[in-house]
């Protein structure tokens, strides 16, 4: 996923993301969800013309980006239960190998680094939105013991997550 610079760009950003909040706070009506959308849609529009640019090359269609769409797509279904890549490639009928070939080439990560972000990425959601128990969470992702969900997130992340759930409350 390419990252790009927006110096030159800046307010125009800010100001499509100060349009959208500005729609938040109004009170809703039937066009809002409309006009928040296009909001988006030029905001995603205007960070491709910079993506462009900036000399960021266009994924090539072919068998390692449809192998990659697969593996996220059984990915997304199945995270809280599986989080083994033994698991995915046996339900692709590839070898390890070759998964691993084709997403380091298409997203620059191994299969296992790209289930532990998607598995980091819900536990960080759940911890941040909602009043559940580090213990429920752990149950919820599929971890038998909430201290293996502790161990796992603290190994990814260099911290627990009640103090992940801490620092959100100073930010805010």
């Amino acid at each position: 996923i390419p990252i790009i610079t927006i110096d030159n760009n800046k307010t125009v950003f800010l100001d499509i993301l100060d349009l959208i909040k500005s729609e938040l706070h109004l009170e809703k009506d039937y066009l809002q969800n409309d006009l928040i959308r296009n909001y988006l849609h030029n905001f995603l529009l205007i960070s491709e013309r910079e993506r462009r640019k900036q000399g960021f090359g266009e994924i090539k269609n072919g068998p390692d980006l449809t192998l990659v769409m697969n593996f996220r797509e059984l990915l997304e279904g199945q995270f809280y239960q599986e989080k083994r890549v033994s698991q995915y490639v046996l339900q692709l009928l590839i070898t390890k190998k070759k998964l691993n070939i084709a997403t380091s080439k298409i997203l620059g990560k191994t299969p296992k680094r790209i289930i532990d972000d998607r598995v980091m990425l819900e536990a960080k959601r759940l911890l941040s939105y909602t009043q559940n128990s580090v213990k429920e969470i752990g149950y919820s992702l599929g971890f038998k013991e909430p201290t293996n969900f502790i161990k796992y997130f603290k190994k990814l992340n260099k911290t627990t997550p009640n103090d992940f759930r801490e620092s959100l409350k100073k930010v805010n």
